[in-house]
């Protein structure tokens, strides 16, 4: 027996909705690892990418950018410094970077020191066309190699609002603020207005409001209600 058109449509509707628990479920799951572990996570790799590519830089012949970071070196720094020192020095920084980033350690220093390198690492782009661009918007390999350096940087302003975020102190209970003389003043709540019944008491002229003997109930039992009001009192002329 064939299964009709309301069965087929009411087990298609159960396979979407397990399929959205299953998503819903997936989503929150990696929601929940990116929240905990994304920023240790993106610090870490940034820091393994430095090392990965500083270190090999200590060594002559070791990496294959040695060339374009020696001939970068030395248009920088005018010829001051050129050959294997230059390669040394790079390879030295980026070590240094990320052995950092990987501690956690001077975070701030750290993100500082890695973006003022970052901006030298795009200059070739600028100084060194015929190296790193094929055509007009086209890198070469050693182009594309630098300009993938944008996600860097991303990441690392990433990592330093996330450092000013934790840094950031709780609000303050009783703000402050400056007034025209630079002077500190504490800033308050307004206060809640009075009573109708005593405002009205406060404006009117010549009377001064003064409690009146509670009304006697029936009885002095936990339901007897006791009521105040006020009673003017008019001031004399005259002795």
């Amino acid at each position: 027996m064939k299964p009709s058109g309301e069965q087929t449509g009411n087990a298609t509707r159960r396979g979407e909705s397990r399929s959205a628990r299953v998503y819903g479920r997936a989503a929150r799951s990696i929601e929940g690892i990116g929240a905990s572990f994304g920023i240790t996570a993106l610090r870490i790799s940034i820091g393994t990418i430095f090392l990965w590519f500083g270190v090999p830089k200590l060594f002559p012949g070791a990496s294959p950018a040695e060339a374009l970071v020696v001939e970068t070196v030395a248009k920088l720094t005018f010829g001051i410094i050129e050959g294997t020192v230059a390669s040394v020095l790079t390879g030295a920084l980026e070590t240094l970077i990320g052995a950092l980033l990987i501690s956690g350690r001077a975070r701030s220093l750290t993100i500082m020191i890695l973006l003022g390198h970052m901006a030298g690492t795009f200059t070739p782009l600028l100084i060194l066309p015929k190296e790193t661009w094929e055509s007009f918007c086209v890198g070469t390999l050693e182009g594309q190699y630098i300009l993938k350096n944008l996600v860097i940087v991303a990441a690392a302003l990433t990592l330093a609002g996330h450092a000013k975020s934790r840094s950031r102190p709780a609000p303050d209970e009783n703000p402050t603020m400056r007034d025209p003389d630079h002077r500190l003043v504490s800033v308050k709540a307004p206060a809640e207005p009075l009573a109708p019944a005593y405002a009205e008491a406060s404006r009117a002229p010549h009377t001064t409001a003064s409690p009146r003997p509670a009304a006697q109930g029936h009885g002095n039992g936990p339901g007897t209600a006791r009521i105040i009001g006020l009673r003017p009192h008019r001031h004399q002329d005259g002795p």
